[in-house]
Order: structure tokens, then C-alpha cells, then sequence
């Protein structure tokens, strides 16, 4: 591998692709297109890195700005395989416009490229490079219990899930009225029988009031975690709950800084941690909150929307990763090489790099400006 390489230029573009399927709705969005923002790292050996990241809200355009204006300049001419260095450096011009949102979307997909680069020099997809524990990875399915779909629409997907192979499925709460989540469950549960594990997801809709005793009557129904029960930043109220209720607490979606985690982990306040690249610093900073949580045997699902090809690679080097979520299915092909669910676990891509270079056809298609 080459000490000397150099960035000879970096390039950004924004594009928003649909959703083909029908309208995505949770707690607190409604979604029908994605937004990605694809960095290209150039070298003078030839080999170009490609990072990425998303959002399922317009405005990924911030993160394109911080690249173009901010970070570049400290990108280029800099050796690629100096990525902590990178980080650094990238993270502290951020003293007056913000450190975390746009400013550390724009960081993780840089970083994403850098570790392709570092990947592809040698010669191995990121999952074996990172020193691989396994050859496929377990999933469940968040695509089949959209708040908005009926009681009959649940159990349906649900029963559908559980005959391609998966043996865990993702119910979204947050209804006006908790009860309606509660008889939701209640019919997936009866539907699926006792041996499918049943995740619910809240998305930071209730109050500790409505989680302590909503979150306590699901466990009648043997409930796997509840996510994101309560506003991220209230970690105090995080503890309260778990001390309170037999369900298992999971977190991370909106948990943007390994310290944030450590505040959770250290409290009590969750038994899952669902950290994401995309939101953290990039790989390096999940790296470190895998570890944390290690020290504390605590599981790792990384949360994932569009980003499984990183994280099932993540989660195939590390032990104590459990499975990786299953969303959006319908833009699988957006990417080369994509990866799929089988019998209820992902393949793992082959061929050398992060994986997250979207296809030129798409960016061609779906190009913003």
C-alpha cells in the first residue's frame, strides 16, 4: 500500500431518488423519496473513494455546502490514508456553524470515501477488512408495520415477512391514542405465533408518562425492545423507564456523538444500542461506540434506512452485533453490487471498498441542479 498518496480533488453531488413503494409514515414523517449525497475522492493513484449519506428530508443540500465550502480545502493534497488526521481537522472548522447535523452528515460521507480508498488499496470489501467474525449477517424487517397501515395491513406484511424467512419484525407506535397501538401489537402477536420476535419503535413520540405505562403493558406481548421511546436528549428520563419496565430500552437513530452514548450507556438508560455511521463521525466513531458498548455487553443493531450495505459490513465485524435492520427495500438498485435478504439473513458484498457508490444511471436520473 502506497505512504504517499494524495487527494487531487473532490467532487459532490445531490440527488433524490422516490420511494417505489407506497408512502413511509412513522410517528413523525411521512416519506416518499430520499435525498443522497455522493462524494467522490480523487487520488493520484488512480483510485477514487466514494462516501455517502442520506436523509429523508429535503435539506441534504446543508451537508453538500459544508463539503464544498468548508472541508474541501482541508481535504485536498492530503494524504488519504491519514484519516483520522482528516476527521480532525474537518471537525474543527465547525466551531460557529454547528457539530453536529449537516456538519457531521458532510464529515461521515468524506470519511466513508476515505475508508474506501484505504479498502480498495487493499483489495478487500470493508467487512474482511475490518477483520470479519461472520459471512452473513441476521435482519428483520421494519418495512411491513408503518404507523399508518391497518391492523389487517400489519398482520399481513407481517405473516408475509415471516414466510420469506424473517424471524423479527419492526411495529411503528406513536398513534394519538395509545390504546390503538397496544391492540395493533396485540394482532401481530396473535398472528405471528410466540416464536417471531416483535420490535416496537415510538420515534421519540411519548412522554415518560405514556412510556412507563404503555411501554410496561407490552410486555404482555413479549415485546423485543422499544426504540426511541422519548426525546433523544433526555437521557435522565431514558433511565427512569428502563428502571421501570421490563422491556428492553434501545436508542441511537438520533444519538449523534459517542459521548451522548456513553451518558446512556453509563445511566442504565438503554439494553440496545442501535448506533449509525451515517449520523456519528463516520466508521471511526462507531468503531468507538461498539467498543463502549462491548465493555458494558451491551448488543449492537445498527440503525440503517438505505445504508445497509455499510452497516451489514459493520455488523459482520463485530461479534457482538446481532442483526441489521431491513428498510426500503424498493431502492435496493440503486447501488452497484447491491445486497438482499435471504432466508431472513444479507449476503455480504464482494467486491473491494464501502460499497456506497451510487449507479451513474441513478445519479444521471435523479441529479439535483
Amino acid at each position: 500500500m502506497p505512504n504517499d498518496l494524495k487527494i487531487t480533488n473532490v467532487e459532490t453531488v445531490l440527488l433524490r431518488v422516490p420511494l417505489r413503494q407506497r408512502t413511509i409514515t412513522d410517528s413523525q414523517s411521512k416519506v416518499d423519496d430520499v435525498e443522497f449525497l455522493q462524494v467522490r475522492i480523487h487520488t493520484d493513484a488512480g483510485v477514487t473513494g466514494y462516501g455517502m449519506n442520506w436523509s429523508y428530508t429535503t435539506g441534504l443540500r446543508a451537508a453538500q455546502v459544508m463539503i464544498d465550502e468548508n472541508y474541501i480545502s482541508v481535504i485536498k493534497n492530503e494524504n488519504p490514508l491519514f484519516r483520522k488526521e482528516i476527521v480532525r481537522k474537518m471537525f474543527f472548522t465547525n466551531h460557529f456553524v454547528g457539530r453536529v447535523g449537516a456538519a457531521r452528515v458532510g464529515i461521515a460521507a468524506v470519511e466513508f470515501a476515505l475508508w474506501d480508498i484505504a479498502c480498495k488499496l487493499a483489495g478487500m470489501p470493508l467487512w474482511k477488512y475490518l477483520g470479519a467474525c461472520r459471512d452473513k449477517v441476521k435482519a428483520y424487517s421494519t418495512d411491513g408495520g408503518w404507523l399508518t397501515w391497518s391492523a389487517d395491513e400489519l398482520i399481513h406484511d407481517a405473516t408475509g415477512l415471516v414466510d420469506r424467512g424473517f424471524d423479527a419484525v419492526k411495529i411503528k407506535l406513536g398513534r394519538p391514542d395509545p390504546r390503538e397501538d397496544y391492540q395493533r401489537i396485540a394482532a401481530v402477536r396473535k398472528a405471528v405465533g410466540p416464536n417471531i420476535n416483535i420490535m416496537t419503535d415510538v420515534n421519540c413520540a411519548w412522554s415518560l408518562a405514556t412510556a412507563r405505562y404503555w411501554g410496561a403493558k407490552l410486555a404482555d406481548h413479549d415485546i423485543y425492545w422499544l426504540e426511541e421511546p422519548m426525546m433523544p436528549e433526555d437521557v435522565k428520563s431514558h433511565a427512569q423507564l428502563a428502571a421501570a419496565i421490563r422491556v428492553p430500552i434501545a436508542v441511537g437513530e438520533t444519538i449523534y456523538t459517542k459521548q451522548a452514548f456513553r451518558d446512556y450507556i453509563e445511566t442504565g438508560a438503554c439494553a440496545i444500542v442501535q448506533a449509525d455511521a451515517t449520523k456519528l463521525l463516520g466508521i471511526g466513531e462507531w468503531l468507538e461506540v461498539a467498543a463502549l458498548a462491548n465493555a458494558y455487553t451491551l448488543p449492537i443493531v445498527p440503525h440503517t434506512n438505505v445504508q445497509q450495505k455499510l452497516h451489514v459490513q459493520l455488523a459482520a465485524a463485530t461479534p457482538h452485533a446481532i442483526m441489521v435492520e431491513n428498510c426500503y427495500e424498493s431502492i435496493n438498485e440503486i447501488w452497484e453490487e447491491p445486497i438482499y435478504v435471504k432466508n431472513g439473513y444479507y449476503n455480504l458484498p464482494e467486491q473491494p471498498g464501502v460499497g456506497l457508490r451510487l449507479r451513474d444511471a441513478v445519479i444521471a436520473e435523479h441529479r439535483i441542479g
